[in-house]
């Protein structure tokens, strides 16, 4: 059934039809939209002029079953039967994990299910949830700094691996370690912000994730120009490169210019990551003092 929002979304019904028709859905929640508008127009002749519309979501998925396809293959498949005019990323629960999860105390599913829009439930099975509070604690705190420091620990490692390391080294390499470093930048970002353990690892996603609690993703690694989007791709598909190609296809050029983006997310990714944790420290520590 169609769900109770005010909220009416760019491709919404037709979307969601398709959805159904995939999965055994449960529920959609609307996480982020954005609607992007390229004009192009032609004036030497044959004259021509082309207006397109793409939006991107991301969703919070509930279903009755696990997907049958891996998350990568499920998104492309939307994108691709949506005429390329909305693009999905979806962090995806069964209905009895999310119940599970909701049962023991989940401060990320608690937040998404009744803070963002629903724009499509089956029926009210998690409505009861709706009385629950999210989790205020010392404890609280102290697991999401202790997983923060870890994962910007090992970061830095590999960070500091290539930094002592001479450029001659396999470029390949090189880049495939920046590469796990930015997933590990990214995990502790998405958790310190949202208390989220993403099951789906592609860089492209949790970049894309973190964008919806700062810039940074946009800011550090860019897809303007051809050579920005090059950059990005590397990035992202090293690990990839590195397992099915042997030849080394970049220099130490892009090597560089790559390290140095990543020591900048890095840097500034630690910033941003200290000052939410002192915020969430005034939550979860001080107010349970008062109490």
């Amino acid at each position: 059934m169609k769900a109770n929002t005010q909220t009416k979304f760019y491709l919404e019904s037709k979307l969601i039809g398709l959805l159904k028709t995939i999965l055994p859905l449960h529920s959609v929640y609307v996480i982020g939209v954005n609607k992007e508008k390229k004009n192009r127009a032609v004036f030497l002749s044959p004259v021509y002029a082309d207006k397109q519309k793409t939006v991107i979501y991301t969703l919070l998925i509930i279903g009755d079953k696990p997907m049958s396809k891996g998350l990568n293959e499920f998104m492309d498949g939307i994108y691709n039967q949506m005429q390329q005019s909305c693009k999905v990323y979806v962090i995806y629960y069964t209905l009895a994990n999310a119940i599970k999860r909701l049962d023991y105390g989940n401060n990320f599913l608690l937040k998404t299910i009744f803070q963002t829009p629903c724009i499509y439930r089956a029926d009210d099975t998690l409505l009861r949830f709706k009385k629950y509070q999210i989790l205020i604690h010392p404890k609280v705190y102290e697991d999401i700094q202790k997983i923060w420091d870890a994962r910007m620990k090992r970061a830095a490692y590999l960070l500091s691996i290539l930094d002592s390391i001479e450029p001659t080294e396999d470029v390949t390499s090189r880049l495939m370690t920046m590469h796990y470093a930015i997933e590990q930048i990214c995990l502790g970002l998405l958790y310190a912000f949202w208390e989220f353990k993403p099951q789906h690892y592609a860089l492209t996603y949790m970049l894309h994730l973190c964008s919806h609690f700062s810039n940074l993703p946009q800011t550090i690694f860019p897809k303007e120009t051809y050579g920005l989007h090059r950059m990005h791709y590397i990035l992202c598909n090293a690990h990839h490169i590195m397992r099915f190609k042997a030849e080394n296809e970049f220099s130490n050029r892009d090597s560089d210019k790559a390290f140095n983006r990543c020591e900048r997310f890095f840097e500034e990714a630690m910033d941003i990551g200290d000052k939410h944790l002192e915020e969430l420290k005034k939550i979860h520590c001080h107010t349970n003092k008062l109490d």
